[in-house]
This record gives C-alpha cells, sequence and structure tokens, in this order.
C-alpha cells in the first residue's frame, strides 16, 4: 500500500459551500423552520439545522481544517460568516425545478440560485464588514475568496427529481448531460473557475 503525504498542510480561511441535504447546516431550516427531532439529537443534544441526527461530511472538513462549522448564509440569527457560509440547502437540485418544495419535495433553491447568493454574498459582506467593530469580525476577509475551500455535494436530487415526476428511466438519462452542463456551468463561474 502506497500513502500520499502533502508536503505542507492545507490551511484554508474558509470554506464555501453549495449542495443538498448532504451538506445543509441549516439553509432549509432557516428557510421553512426548523428540521425537528431526532434531528441533531445525536451530536447537538436537539435540532441544530440539518437534516440528520448529527454532523455531515462538510462538518468533518471543517473541523479537520481547525475551522468552525458553517452557518448556513439563510440563517442570519447567530451567524458568523468570517471562516466562510454554506449555501447547500436540503432538496436542493443542479438544474432549477418547475414545481415548488410542497408540489414535488424540491427546493427553488438549485444551485444557480445558490450561486446568486454567494456573488451577492461576496459584494455584501464586504460592505458590511467596512462597517468596523462586529461586522467586521463576522464577515470574510476580501482575500479569503481567492483562497477558500470551495466544495459542492449536489445532484442526486436531479435523478430522484425524474422518479418522482414520473419520468421514464430513459428520461431521466437524456436530461443527464443537461445537469452536467448547468453544473459546469457554475464551477467555471466561480472565483477559481474549473481548478480542482
Amino acid at each position: 500500500m502506497s500513502m500520499v503525504l502533502a508536503r505542507e498542510p492545507c490551511q484554508f480561511p474558509a470554506i464555501f459551500n453549495f449542495g443538498d441535504s448532504n451538506s445543509d447546516t441549516g439553509g432549509l431550516s432557516a428557510a421553512f423552520g426548523q428540521a425537528p427531532p431526532p434531528n441533531g439529537l445525536s451530536y447537538f443534544g436537539g435540532p441544530a439545522g440539518r437534516y440528520c441526527d448529527g454532523r455531515l461530511v462538510i462538518d468533518f472538513i471543517a473541523e479537520s481544517l481547525g475551522l468552525p462549522y458553517l452557518s448556513a448564509f439563510l440563517d442570519s440569527v447567530g451567524s458568523n460568516f468570517s471562516h466562510g457560509a454554506n449555501f447547500a440547502t436540503a432538496a436542493s437540485t443542479i438544474r432549477p425545478q418547475s414545481t415548488t418544495l410542497n408540489q414535488g419535495g424540491f427546493s427553488s433553491i438549485s444551485l444557480n440560485v445558490q450561486y446568486y447568493e454567494f456573488h451577492d454574498f461576496v459584494v455584501r459582506s464586504q460592505v458590511v464588514r467596512k462597517r468596523g467593530g462586529v461586522f467586521e469580525t463576522l464577515m470574510p476577509k476580501e482575500e479569503d475568496f481567492s483562497s477558500a475551500l470551495y466544495t459542492f455535494d449536489i445532484g442526486q436530487n436531479d435523478l430522484t427529481a425524474g422518479y418522482f415526476l414520473n419520468t421514464s428511466k430513459d428520461e431521466v438519462k437524456a436530461y443527464v448531460p443537461d445537469v452536467l452542463n448547468q453544473f459546469q456551468t457554475i464551477i467555471q463561474a466561480s472565483p477559481v473557475g474549473c481548478l480542482p
């Protein structure tokens, strides 16, 4: 067995995450009401915005980098964005859906909406940061955006949406290239382009 070791430890000042329930740290809860128990019971001792019983992979990534857990962008109460922000929202898809959360079970906060939120956050966070005081400590530094870790955990709902909307297996397969193209467009528009 071979092992690859990094010459230097990874050090990122911030994480910006996009995705669905696999990495949602409170976006859907902030928008549509707190995820009820038993969500969060095993680690947080009660609901913590996550649609799971404990921590998510994004929580472990933040821990491993020595960063606090990410605050959900949509959750303004008690949030600290100095180390990044989480734009993930449970039930999100890459392709915008033509149904509401109540109609089809999928969020209207698709990846393109998350990108618009992020783009607005980049600009507005710096305006707020310039106010000084507590605002300066709660927002990321301008230079953090270019040296942050960007993570994406999304796409499974695009496949299941087709099945829930009674489309055939062949119809679902047919729109996969469009899903990938839309994902590619967002990645290329991000601050790091399409670098790994």
